[in-house]
């Protein structure tokens, strides 16, 4: 049932196609321009990867949702062999999976860039940030864009914080630096931080989600 349900909201996903050829042509155009740039200091997969983390859950993070409501889709879910806390967790983690597949596309066109230039190359550290923590902290926002929709019936609010957050780390060169270079072990806390982040959803859709739900 959970794989049926994440196979659902990917294909809802998909059915989004302006917004997702947009992003993904977003992407391309991004590595491409940027790793050719031979005076650019930041890494431009890790760049175009942390503006996906944000505008994955910012543009698909909340249809499932959203979807859900309108179709009046809530109580055939409730009475589904899933329990709340899996079908919030299956949502989770098709959004991860669905960032991944912008992540490794970024990737992919870094590799065919650095066929004609000299590129940077995705080293191991690249990879475990690009592939592995930054998807799970698209999955925790895209967690907290539903909850901003079951509480208020509009994940707006929590949209426009995202959106917020994402032009202000924009603009501070420096943070922005920090932010996405980072060592093996500034990863592996921000993983064991996004995992408890998760199960931290988790736990409160638990306790509230199914009363919002029906709301």
């Amino acid at each position: 049932m959970m794989r049926a349900l994440i196979k659902k909201e990917l294909r809802t996903f998909i059915r989004k196609q302006f917004q997702f050829l947009l992003l993904l042509t977003a992407i391309t155009i991004f590595v491409i321009v940027f790793n050719l740039d031979g005076s650019n200091k930041f890494n431009p997969i890790l760049i175009s990867s942390f503006t996906v983390t944000f505008f994955v859950p910012y543009t698909f993070g909340w249809i499932s949702f959203q979807k859900e409501k309108e179709n009046k889709n809530i109580s055939y879910l409730l009475a589904s062999p899933l329990n709340i806390k899996e079908i919030f967790l299956g949502k989770m983690l098709a959004v991860l999976l669905f960032t991944q597949v912008f992540m490794l596309w970024g990737i992919i066109v870094q590799y065919i860039t650095n066929i004609f230039s000299m590129g940077v190359i995705a080293n191991f550290e690249i990879l475990l940030t690009v592939l592995i923590t930054f998807p799970i902290w698209s999955a925790v926002l895209s967690g907290l864009v539903g909850i901003g929709l079951l509480a208020f019936d509009n994940p707006f609010i929590v949209r426009i914080l995202l959106f917020l957050f994402l032009i202000f780390v924009g603009m501070n060169g420096n943070l922005w630096k920090k932010l996405i270079i980072l060592e093996n072990w500034q990863n592996l806390i921000l993983i064991f931080l996004g995992l408890m982040a998760i199960l931290g959803i988790i736990y409160f859709v638990d306790i509230f989600g199914k009363r919002l739900m029906l709301e």
